[in-house]
Parts: structure tokens; C-alpha cells; sequence
């Protein structure tokens, strides 16, 4: 079993102010900014791999010791909402190693 492994498909962009939290990670939706965040502290920068595909943000992380054996893993997923400008999602690697991922809904104009 890994460790600190979680998988998580949630489709919550329509809720204001919602909130939900995760073993590693958080989904928060304020306002017309949809944000999740996941603890990669324990891993080193160039360890974690960020995948973006059809709406949906993928994070994986593997820390291997001096043998070459893998002693930690993470595999993160998050469906980002259908109104998401794909534009718009931005990343970011905290100095506490919290990485967090925002994207902004897009804005629907009234006919």
C-alpha cells in the first residue's frame, strides 16, 4: 500500500464557498476561484510530477532512498469543474511545500 496515497475526483465547482479536505489534500471553491491544495513537503521539487488533461490535474510523487527503493509515494487526482477556464489555472510550491493549483470559472456573459 502506498503511503500517503489518495484519490479524489470531485466535481464541486458549483458550490460557493465550499470546502473539503483530504488525507494530503483540500478542494476549496470562493467565490469564481476553484483551488486545490496537497502536502508535498516530504518530497523533493523535482520529485513531483504535475499532469493537466481534459479537466482533470493529476500530482504524483516518489522519494527513493540512497538503494534505489522507493520509500514514499503520492498520487493525487482532481477533476477541476466543467465551467473552469483551462486558461486560467495557475500552480504554486509554498515554502512549506503545499503545492496549490487555482483555476478560475469561466465567466458567463447574460443574452
Amino acid at each position: 500500500m502506498e503511503k500517503g496515497s489518495t484519490t479524489f475526483l470531485d466535481n464541486s465547482g458549483c458550490l460557493h464557498g465550499y470546502e473539503r479536505s483530504y488525507p494530503t489534500g483540500k478542494i476549496e471553491v470562493i467565490g469564481n476561484t476553484f483551488q486545490f491544495s496537497v502536502n508535498v513537503s516530504e518530497f523533493a521539487p523535482e520529485d513531483v510530477i504535475i499532469i493537466s488533461s481534459n479537466n482533470l490535474i493529476e500530482v504524483h510523487a516518489e522519494k527513493m532512498a540512497e538503494d534505489g527503493t522507493i520509500t514514499n509515494t503520492l498520487s493525487h487526482r482532481c477533476k477541476l469543474p466543467a465551467d473552469v477556464d483551462p486558461v486560467s489555472v495557475t500552480l504554486n510550491l509554498g515554502s512549506s511545500g503545499v503545492l496549490t493549483v487555482k483555476a478560475q470559472r469561466a465567466q458567463m456573459t447574460d443574452e
